[in-house]
C-alpha cells in the first residue's frame, strides 16, 4: 500500500511539473510525445536533474548575493547551490515524529521551472539590451529581476519551495554557516563539530587571528 502511494505521488508530481511549465498535460505540450513513466520517475527521483544554465545563474548571483562576499565568495555560494540542486530529491519521504503514522512528502521538482526562468531572463535581456545577462551591468540585472520578484513572499523559506530561482539561491545562501558568520561578524561556524574545550568562549570576530 505504501509503495503504491509513493508511485502515485511521484507520477502526480511529474504531471504537476509539466503543467506548471507548459499550461497543458505532457502529451499535449506542443505536440510532443508524452513522457514515459520511466522517464518521469527517473526525473522525479533526481537521477537526471535538470541542469541550470551556469552563466546565467552566476549573473544572478552577482546581482543578489551580498557584496561582502566578493567575487570568490559569490562563486563559492553559487557552486554550493548547484551541488545542492544536483542532489535534490523531489517527492522524497519526509521524516516524522516517532509513532506518527502520517507519511509526508516533499514537493515536485522545482528545477525545470528554475531553468525556464533563467532562459526567460536571457531572452528578455537580449530583447531589451541586446546582450547576455552576464554582459549586462549589475544595476541592469537587478532591474530585470525586479519584475519577477515583485510579488514574491516577503521572506525566505526552504530553497526548494522558492517560486523563483533567485529566491532559491538567496534562501540557500542565507541558510549557510557563512551567512550566519557575516550576519554576526563572528566566526560562529554553525553546524561545525567542535571540541568541548573552549565551547563557552565567545566566537572570535571575523578576520581575527586564530
Amino acid at each position: 500500500m505504501a509503495e503504491s502511494r509513493r508511485t502515485f505521488l511521484k507520477q502526480s508530481a511529474a504531471t504537476v511539473a509539466a503543467v506548471s511549465l507548459t499550461g497543458c498535460a505532457p502529451e499535449a505540450a506542443g505536440g510532443r510525445a508524452a513522457e514515459t513513466e520511466a522517464d518521469a520517475l527517473s526525473r522525479i527521483d533526481g537521477t537526471t536533474p535538470v541542469p541550470l544554465p551556469a552563466a546565467t545563474l552566476r549573473g544572478i548571483g552577482e546581482a543578489v548575493l551580498p557584496d561582502e562576499l566578493g567575487d570568490d565568495g559569490r562563486e563559492r555560494a553559487v557552486r554550493a547551490f548547484e551541488r545542492w540542486s544536483e542532489a535534490l530529491e523531489p517527492v522524497a519521504e519526509l521524516s516524522h515524529p516517532y509513532l506518527v503514522p502520517e507519511i509526508r512528502y516533499s514537493g515536485p521538482d522545482p528545477r525545470p521551472g528554475w531553468a525556464a526562468q533563467l532562459e526567460g531572463l536571457e531572452k528578455e535581456c537580449d530583447s531589451r539590451h541586446g546582450v547576455t545577462l552576464s554582459d549586462l551591468d549589475v544595476p541592469g540585472r537587478r532591474e530585470l529581476l525586479a519584475g519577477p520578484l515583485a510579488g514574491a513572499w516577503p521572506g525566505l523559506g526552504a530553497p526548494q519551495n522558492a517560486d523563483h530561482v533567485a529566491l532559491a539561491l538567496l534562501a540557500h545562501f542565507f541558510g549557510s554557516a557563512i551567512a550566519t558568520d557575516l550576519c554576526y561578524g563572528r566566526g560562529i561556524r554553525k553546524e561545525l563539530c567542535r571540541s568541548i574545550e573552549g565551547a563557552e568562549d565567545e566566537p572570535a570576530p571575523l578576520g581575527a587571528a586564530p
